[in-house]
Protein backbone atom coordinates (compact mmCIF):
# COMPACT_ATOMS: atom_id res chain seq x y z
CA UNK A 1 0.00 0.00 0.00
CA UNK A 2 1.15 3.49 -0.82
CA UNK A 3 0.12 7.11 -0.74
CA UNK A 4 -3.56 7.78 -0.22
CA UNK A 5 -4.26 4.16 0.72
CA UNK A 6 -1.79 4.31 3.61
CA UNK A 7 -3.11 7.68 4.74
CA UNK A 8 -6.68 6.34 4.70
CA UNK A 9 -5.65 3.31 6.74
CA UNK A 10 -3.86 5.49 9.29
CA UNK A 11 -6.85 7.80 9.54
CA UNK A 12 -9.15 4.85 10.24
CA UNK A 13 -7.15 3.46 13.18
CA UNK A 14 -8.81 5.62 15.88
CA UNK A 15 -12.25 4.45 14.70
CA UNK A 16 -11.14 0.80 14.57
CA UNK A 17 -9.65 1.12 18.04
CA UNK A 18 -12.88 2.62 19.41
CA UNK A 19 -15.01 -0.11 17.82
CA UNK A 20 -12.87 -2.90 19.27
CA UNK A 21 -12.31 -1.58 22.80
CA UNK A 22 -13.34 -4.32 25.25
CA UNK A 23 -16.25 -2.26 26.65
CA UNK A 24 -17.60 -1.42 23.19
CA UNK A 25 -17.14 -4.93 21.88
CA UNK A 26 -18.87 -6.54 24.86
CA UNK A 27 -21.91 -4.33 24.29
CA UNK A 28 -22.04 -5.51 20.66
CA UNK A 29 -21.76 -9.15 21.75
CA UNK A 30 -24.51 -8.66 24.35
CA UNK A 31 -26.78 -7.15 21.69
CA UNK A 32 -26.06 -10.04 19.33
CA UNK A 33 -26.83 -12.61 22.03
CA UNK A 34 -30.08 -10.84 22.93
CA UNK A 35 -31.11 -10.66 19.27
CA UNK A 36 -30.31 -14.33 18.70
CA UNK A 37 -32.42 -15.33 21.71
CA UNK A 38 -35.35 -13.26 20.43
CA UNK A 39 -35.20 -14.92 17.00
CA UNK A 40 -34.89 -18.37 18.54
CA UNK A 41 -38.04 -17.62 20.53
CA UNK A 42 -39.74 -17.14 17.14
CA UNK A 43 -38.66 -20.59 15.95
CA UNK A 44 -35.45 -19.69 14.13
CA UNK A 45 -32.24 -21.56 14.91
CA UNK A 46 -28.90 -19.81 15.30
CA UNK A 47 -25.97 -21.94 14.15
CA UNK A 48 -22.49 -21.71 15.62
CA UNK A 49 -21.13 -21.21 19.08
CA UNK A 50 -23.43 -20.54 21.98
CA UNK A 51 -23.21 -18.19 23.64
CA UNK A 52 -22.22 -16.36 20.49
CA UNK A 53 -19.02 -14.33 20.71
CA UNK A 54 -19.49 -11.86 17.86
CA UNK A 55 -22.06 -9.94 15.82
CA UNK A 56 -22.21 -12.03 12.63
CA UNK A 57 -24.79 -14.81 12.87
CA UNK A 58 -26.19 -17.53 10.64
CA UNK A 59 -29.80 -18.59 11.11
CA UNK A 60 -31.94 -21.41 9.86
CA UNK A 61 -35.40 -19.89 9.44
CA UNK A 62 -37.75 -22.79 8.80
CA UNK A 63 -40.89 -20.81 9.78
CA UNK A 64 -40.14 -18.35 6.96
CA UNK A 65 -39.14 -21.13 4.57
CA UNK A 66 -42.46 -22.88 5.22
CA UNK A 67 -44.32 -19.66 4.41
CA UNK A 68 -42.29 -19.25 1.22
CA UNK A 69 -43.55 -22.62 0.01
CA UNK A 70 -47.10 -21.22 0.05
CA UNK A 71 -46.46 -17.54 -0.74
CA UNK A 72 -43.31 -17.03 -2.80
CA UNK A 73 -39.62 -17.09 -2.10
CA UNK A 74 -39.27 -13.28 -2.16
CA UNK A 75 -41.97 -12.55 0.41
CA UNK A 76 -39.57 -12.05 3.34
CA UNK A 77 -37.41 -9.60 1.42
CA UNK A 78 -40.47 -7.61 0.33
CA UNK A 79 -42.01 -7.63 3.82
CA UNK A 80 -38.80 -6.39 5.42
CA UNK A 81 -38.27 -3.77 2.71
CA UNK A 82 -41.82 -2.49 3.25
CA UNK A 83 -40.81 -1.90 6.88
CA UNK A 84 -37.60 -0.08 5.78
CA UNK A 85 -35.44 -2.97 6.98
CA UNK A 86 -32.73 -3.95 4.54
CA UNK A 87 -30.00 -6.54 4.46
CA UNK A 88 -31.65 -9.91 3.87
CA UNK A 89 -31.00 -10.91 0.28
CA UNK A 90 -33.98 -11.50 -2.00
CA UNK A 91 -35.08 -15.11 -2.07
CA UNK A 92 -33.42 -16.15 1.20
CA UNK A 93 -35.93 -17.64 3.59
CA UNK A 94 -34.48 -20.97 4.73
CA UNK A 95 -31.05 -19.70 5.84
CA UNK A 96 -29.54 -16.26 6.11
CA UNK A 97 -26.65 -14.41 7.70
CA UNK A 98 -26.86 -11.07 9.38
CA UNK A 99 -24.78 -8.77 11.52
CA UNK A 100 -26.02 -6.77 14.47
CA UNK A 101 -22.89 -4.62 14.71
CA UNK A 102 -23.60 -0.99 15.45
CA UNK A 103 -27.36 -1.39 15.19
CA UNK A 104 -28.18 -0.98 18.87
CA UNK A 105 -30.81 -2.66 21.02
CA UNK A 106 -33.62 -0.25 20.11
CA UNK A 107 -33.32 -0.85 16.36
CA UNK A 108 -32.74 -4.58 16.87
CA UNK A 109 -36.01 -4.62 18.75
CA UNK A 110 -37.72 -3.11 15.70
CA UNK A 111 -36.28 -5.90 13.54
CA UNK A 112 -37.49 -8.57 15.99
CA UNK A 113 -40.95 -7.00 15.99
CA UNK A 114 -40.96 -7.03 12.18
CA UNK A 115 -40.16 -10.75 12.12
CA UNK A 116 -42.97 -11.34 14.64
CA UNK A 117 -45.47 -9.32 12.59
CA UNK A 118 -44.59 -11.19 9.40
CA UNK A 119 -45.00 -14.56 11.07
CA UNK A 120 -48.36 -13.50 12.51
CA UNK A 121 -49.53 -12.13 9.16
CA UNK A 122 -48.80 -15.32 7.24
CA UNK A 123 -49.76 -17.79 9.97
CA UNK A 124 -53.13 -16.19 10.73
Amino acid sequence: ARGATVMTMLASFPVVYERTRPESWQKEVDNARWFSLQLENLGLKQFGDKPHGHDLMFFEAMPFYDISQKADRYFLYREMKARSIHGIKPGLTKNFKLSTFGVGREKLSIVVDAFKEILQKYNA
